[in-house]
This record gives C-alpha cells, sequence and structure tokens, in this order.
C-alpha cells in the first residue's frame, strides 16, 4: 500500500514533512500533515502555517502511485 509520506515525496523529494497518524481526508491531513520550515537554534523543527500541497494533490498523487505499483504485480 502506498502511503501519504509516499505521495508526498513523489511530489517533491526534498519536502520535510511530519505526518502524525494516516490522514484518510482534507481535515485529517490538516490537522496531522506539518510542513518543516526550519529548524530553531536548538534544532527543533519549526512548522509551516501552510501545507505545501493541498489534499488533492497528495491524495491524487497516491492513487496514481498505488495504479501503478498493482499494475507491476509484485
Amino acid at each position: 500500500m502506498i502511503d501519504i509520506s509516499q505521495a508526498i515525496k513523489a511530489l517533491d523529494s526534498s519536502a520535510e514533512f511530519v505526518i502524525n497518524g494516516t490522514p484518510t481526508n482534507e481535515a485529517e491531513y490538516q490537522k496531522q500533515v506539518k510542513y518543516v520550515s526550519g529548524a530553531d537554534k536548538n534544532g527543533t523543527a519549526i512548522f509551516k502555517d501552510t501545507q505545501d500541497f493541498t489534499w488533492e494533490q497528495v491524495s491524487a498523487k497516491q492513487t496514481e502511485l498505488q495504479a501503478d505499483y498493482d499494475a507491476k504485480q509484485y
């Protein structure tokens, strides 16, 4: 099964983010996925106030990657 983190990395391989749970809809995505903008002097992550990608973009990429995986019949 292709997960959200694989979809985000496929959209931007350099994306830094934290996922807390397994979002299955836009509301969960907004609450559970935080993108990193940098770090403070102690090395603690600083999170963005906005998402780098919309739920539609991430879920569409996840569906695309899953279809490709399924087609290859591993």
